[in-house]
C-alpha cells in the first residue's frame, strides 16, 4: 500500500459511513474462505429473514405470497424458497410503489437502468446496499492487489457516473485520482492524449467497457505505445471476448478480471486471479430453465436474490441473463460458488430455423479470421431473418462477402435469409457500449 492510499483509507474511516464500509470489508474478507456448506446455511437463514420481512412490511409481496397460500414459515429447505414466484422487470415497472417497505421512516434512494440493452426500469436502493457493495468492488480489486484509493483510469461512457455533483463528491473525486477517457468521443486525437498522459501517470488499474477499451488497446498497439502497466483491468456491462481479453493483456501485460454487476443489484460476481468468477456471497444467485433450477453446468436464466435490500427487496429476481454454474469449485480455495460463464442477456441469443440456439460467440471466432472486418453488429427480427452488419477496412469484394455469408448460412439453416450490409459506422449505445447482438427472439428453453 502507498503511503498516498494509507492516509486516504484513514481519512475514509472518520468519513459518513466509513466505520460502517470498513466493518463490511472486514466481514467478507472472513466469509469468502468459508466452506460451501458453511456458506448455504449463513445464505439461507438470511434468505428467510428476508421473505418473513417482505411478507410482514412490503404490500406486493405480501398480496402475492397470501394468494400463493406461503406463509415464511414454511421456508425449512432451500426446496422450498424455490416454490416462492419470480419477480421480473415487468411487475417491478408495474408495481414499483408496491414493492417498496412500508415500515415508518425507511429511507430509500431512487435509481434506474437505461435500458440500452433491454427494458428500463426504476428502483430503489438504500445505504445498505451502498455499503456491501463498495466493499465487494475493493475486495475484488484487492484480489490483485489494487488498494483503496489508487489511481483508476476509466474508458467508459455514461457521463453521470464520473461527473461528481456537491462539494463532498468532487472532493471525493479528487482524493481517488480518477482520469476517464469518454467512449463516445474516441478519437486519434482523444486516445494519444489520453495514452501519453497515462504512460505518465500509471493507473494502478482500468475500469471500462471491453469494446471501448478493446479500441483503445488497437491504438495503443498500432502506435506502438509501450510503458502503460497497470495490475487489473475491471471489465463490466459488456461480455469480454477472448480475442479482447487476449489482446487486453497482450498489450497492458496484466490480468483481465470479469466485474458482473447491475445497476439494481451492484457487484454480483468478481474474477479471482485464478479465473474464477465468484458469486459474492450477499447475492443468492439460481439459475432457471423453464422456471425450474437447474443443475450446474446447464444453462439458464439468472434469478438473484439480494440478501441486504430489504427497502425494495429483490427476491429470485429475472435479472435477463443467461449463465451456467460452475460444478467445480475454483482452485484459489474460496468457498464462494463459481460461474462458468454468464453466456449474455436474453436479447444477446439467436435462433436458427430449425429452433436451436445459436451463441453470439460463433460471429466472435468466425469473424476474427477476416481481417477486413472492423466491427459488426447481427440483428434477428425474427426466426427466418438475420441481418448482418460490418464496417470493413477498406473492402466490400463481392466474393469476400459471399465467403462470409456460406459460414454463416451453414449455422442458421437454408431457410434463413441472412442480409450482410456494409455500414460506415455502427452507433453506441446511450449508454456508450457496443452491441454485438441484438435479437427480438428467445431461446425455446426460457
Amino acid at each position: 500500500m502507498t503511503l498516498y492510499s494509507s492516509l486516504y483509507s484513514a481519512l475514509r474511516s472518520g468519513w459518513p459511513g466509513g466505520p460502517t464500509l470498513r466493518s463490511r470489508q472486514k466481514e467478507l474478507e472472513k466469509s469468502q474462505w468459508w466452506p460451501p456448506d458453511q456458506l448455504a446455511v449463513w445464505q439461507f437463514e438470511r434468505l428467510k429473514k428476508l421473505v418473513t420481512y417482505a411478507y410482514e412490511n412490503v404490500p406486493y409481496y405480501n398480496q402475492i405470497y397470501r394468494k400463493l397460500d406461503i406463509h415464511p414459515q414454511d421456508l425449512h429447505t432451500m426446496k422450498d424458497f424455490e416454490s416462492l414466484p419470480f419477480l421480473t422487470r415487468e411487475e417491478i415497472n408495474q408495481h414499483l410503489q408496491e414493492l417498496l417497505t412500508s415500515e415508518a421512516g425507511y429511507k430509500v434512494i431512487p435509481g434506474s437502468t437505461g435500458g440500452s440493452t433491454g427494458m428500463p426500469m426504476r428502483f430503489y436502493t438504500e445505504n445498505a446496499f451502498g455499503y456491501w457493495d463498495a466493499a465487494l468492488e475493493l475486495r475484488g480489486r484487492g484480489w490483485y492487489g489494487v488498494g483503496e484509493a489508487d489511481k483508476l483510469a476509466y474508458v467508459w461512457g455514461l457521463k453521470h457516473d464520473f461527473t461528481p455533483i456537491g462539494w463532498g463528491a468532487r472532493l471525493k473525486a479528487r482524493l481517488l485520482r480518477e482520469r476517464f477517457l469518454n467512449a463516445f468521443h474516441m478519437t486519434g486525437e482523444t486516445m494519444q492524449i489520453f495514452a501519453e498522459m497515462l504512460v505518465k501517470w500509471q493507473p494502478a488499474m482500468f475500469r471500462a467497457y471491453a469494446s471501448a477499451l478493446g479500441q483503445f488497446a488497437s491504438y495503443v498497439k498500432a502506435h506502438e505505445i509501450g510503458g502503460i502497466r497497470p495490475k487489473l483491468i475491471e471489465t463490466t456491462a459488456e461480455k469480454v471476448s477472448q480475442p479482447q481479453r487476449e489482446l487486453l493483456e497482450e498489450v497492458f501485460q496484466c490480468k483481465v478480471a470479469d466485474w458482473y454487476s447491475a445497476r439494481e443489484m451492484g457487484t454480483i460476481a468478481y474474477q479471482c486471479p485464478s479465473g474464477g468468477l465468484h458469486v459474492s456471497e450477499t447475492r443468492y444467485l439460481e439459475v432457471v430453465a423453464n422456471d425450474n433450477v437447474v443443475a450446474p453446468g446447464e444453462m439458464g436464466e439468472v434469478a438473484i436474490t439480494s440478501l441486504h435490500q430489504y427497502g425494495m427487496p429483490f427476491i429470485r429476481y429475472k435479472i435477463g441473463d443467461m449463465a451456467i454454474l460452475d460444478d467445480q469449485p475454483c482452485s484459489c480455495g474460496r468457498g464462494l460458488p463459481v460461474l462458468r460463464e454468464v453466456v449474455g442477456r436474453l436479447h444477446d441469443f439467436l435462433v436458427a430455423t430449425d429452433g436451436h440456439f445459436v451463441h453470439g460467440a460463433f460471429f466472435t471466432h468466425t469473424f476474427k479470421n477476416y481481417p477486413e472486418i472492423a466491427k459488426y453488429q447481427v440483428y434477428q427480427p425474427d426466426r427466418k431473418h438475420l441481418e448482418v452488419r460490418l464496417v470493413l477496412n477498406g473492402t466490400n469484394n463481392p466474393a469476400w462477402f459471399e465467403e462470409v455469408h456460406r459460414e454463416v448460412q451453414k449455422i442458421f439453416g437454408k431457410d434463413m435469409q441472412i442480409s450482410l450490409i456494409a455500414v460506415d459506422n455502427i452507433p453506441l449505445t446511450p449508454a456508450g457500449k457496443h452491441r454485438f447482438i441484438i435479437s427480438d427472439v428467445k431461446p425455446d428453453f426460457v
